[in-house]
């Protein structure tokens, strides 16, 4: 897999050269925030600053992002399409409409049941500006109530759960990656070609900003890019955007936190 965004760029400009003028190299469906945001991470700047009062979305590292993400849509390298007008992701892939699609782990369960046995396929790692990228952790924690009547039992099932024998059995069974490092060496973790890629991701993983208002703040960062891809912003305008619209999203945070200043 190529190791950085130009290297990438090439590979993508190259597999567009032997498909044509009617197939792509790459699928970024423009509803998704995901893979934007996974370009966004590869900044050293912050996405949102001030306390995660206001957003930074202006920053220099971001408007990169901004702008990689929109060249692949200008120079035909990804159809300009959201998720909801391709009918069938895996068919799609199949036939060769597009040879890189931008996901995660839980996909590779949907690879190995719904492409046909003769397809070749495999994961790699996300290309960063200068070398392997980051890209942000996902999955959900598991919480024990303090007024929980039945936190022995509970805390016997957390204990359960993470051991790293059991935490291979459930990749096994759901596809989900093992939360433990350890876990990582069992032969049927340790032996999946289709993981391995993910091992390196994780270590290079980056922390999303831990504000409430995130998910709506993802949300306005696509809309924007979205229109940003069709022509009605250059990536600059497109960042300033974002910035007026995660501030407005951000106001009551700001007050929350100067009142407890002025307390």
């Amino acid at each position: 897999m190529p190791g950085d965004w130009a290297e990438w760029k090439r590979a993508m400009h190259a597999v567009k050269r032997v498909v044509g003028p009617d197939k792509y190299a790459v699928l970024l469906p423009l509803n998704e925030f995901e893979q934007l945001l996974t370009f966004g991470l590869q900044g050293e700047q912050p996405l949102l600053k001030d306390q995660d009062t206001r957003g930074n979305f202006a920053s220099p590292s971001f408007i990169a992002a901004l702008e990689f993400y929109k060249s692949l849509f200008d120079e035909g390298l990804a159809p300009v399409a959201s998720s909801t007008q391709i009918s069938n992701v895996w068919t799609e892939f199949e036939r060769g409409w597009f040879s890189f699609y931008f996901s995660g782990p839980w996909t590779i369960g949907d690879f190995k049941d719904r492409l046909s046995p003769g397809v070749q396929w495999m994961t790699a790692g996300v290309p960063g500006p200068t070398g392997p990228g980051a890209s942000a952790p996902g999955g959900s924690s598991l919480v024990v109530y303090s007024s929980s009547r039945h936190q022995e039992a509970a805390w016997k099932l957390v204990r359960y759960l993470s051991e790293p024998r059991i935490q291979a059995v459930f990749n096994g069974v759901t596809g989900n990656l093992p939360a433990r490092e350890s876990a990582w060496a069992a032969p049927t973790v340790a032996n999946d070609p289709y993981i391995a890629a993910f091992k390196g991701q994780l270590s290079r993983a980056k922390a999303v900003p831990k504000a409430p208002e995130w998910e709506r703040i993802v949300t306005e960062m696509q809309i924007v890019a979205e229109r940003m891809v069709r022509g009605e912003f250059a990536p600059a305008a497109a960042a300033a955007e974002i910035d007026r619209r995660v501030d407005r999203l951000l106001e009551k945070r700001r007050w929350m936190i100067e009142q407890g200043r002025a307390e």
